[in-house]
């Protein structure tokens, strides 16, 4: 790939990339949250115990953007002997009313229906996932209306690493940019949905982001299903609508067109030109020939 395009595509990725302290400060807050919760769910009987905590999601694969990826963090409870303890709402309600009580007015709690949310003024949002191991592998969090749904974050992160292995590119920073690319048109793709996306084609892209770029936008124009890597959610575009999933493939095709004719300006040497086209492609974050 050209240096002035390669320098574009660089600079992009490090203009949407969250900088480290906005993980650090969330940590921070969840270490302290943990602790608290730990000494409350001592006290509070039989219905819960807090066992731990870890990191998930876009943060821990490295795959966050800027605009729009909150810190993923499972809280691990085991139940007690109460049977409501064992009701997946109870433990989310459990979660929110532990977190109300140490928290106060000191931040914002929002609730919805898997997570709940804690917004700290000018932080990012970290969504608290709360968990209870499941005795056939994986773990139990609420799924909606009472039921239990079930994640195991080890066979997705071991996943996600073969998949980084196999690519030829740095795969995580080619996978902020798709997600920075799904952002600037309405955001309708999910974040997993869009990593499992970009991770079953890993060993096809490529060994530089212009052609890894085309030949994702030549692979889901046929089609947006794609296979839970943890084998829990079955396909991963069960969600779209019949419109939703017409207007993607759409602007998947729109956009596989635009690629084209960056790669082609690039063949032709005609570098100031695809970089103006790969900021047609990845939107107002991708620096112009002039800022360049």
């Amino acid at each position: 790939m050209d240096t002035q395009v390669g320098t574009a595509f660089s600079h992009f990725y490090e203009s949407i990339t969250p900088p480290d302290s906005y993980l650090q400060l969330a940590m921070r807050r969840v270490r302290k949250l943990a602790t608290d919760i730990t000494r409350a769910s001592s006290m509070d009987g039989p219905w819960y115990a807090f066992l731990g905590y870890r990191l998930m999601g876009s943060y821990a694969r490295r795959t966050a953007i800027r605009q729009s990826s909150d810190v993923d963090v499972m809280f691990e409870f085991a139940a007690g002997d109460s049977p409501h303890a064992h009701d997946s709402l109870s433990l989310l309600t459990y979660l929110e009313e532990c977190l109300s009580e140490l928290l106060g007015g000191a931040a914002d709690l929002s609730r919805m229906r898997e997570v709940v949310s804690v917004s700290f003024p000018g932080e990012v949002t970290i969504d608290i996932l709360p968990c209870i191991k499941s005795s056939r592998g994986g773990y139990l969090f609420p799924g909606g209306f009472g039921r239990w749904a079930v994640t195991d974050p080890d066979t997705q992160n071991a996943y996600f690493k073969e998949r980084c292995d196999a690519s030829r590119i740095d795969l995580s920073k080619f996978t902020r940019g798709i997600k920075q690319w799904n952002v600037e048109n309405g955001g309708i793709l999910r974040s997993y949905h869009l990593e499992a996306m970009v991770a079953n084609v890993a060993d096809k892209l490529g060994d530089n982001y212009s052609i890894a770029t085309l030949r994702f936008y030549e692979t889901y124009a046929e089609g947006l299903s794609v296979q839970d890597p943890a084998g829990q959610q079955g396909d991963l575009s069960s969600y779209l609508t019949p419109c939703q999933r017409k207007a993607v493939s759409v602007l998947i095709e729109n956009y596989r067109n635009k690629a084209h004719l960056a790669v082609s300006a690039q063949d032709d040497r005609r570098y100031t030109q695809a970089v103006e086209a790969w900021a047609g492609v990845y939107g107002p974050c991708f620096p112009s020939p002039d800022e360049q």
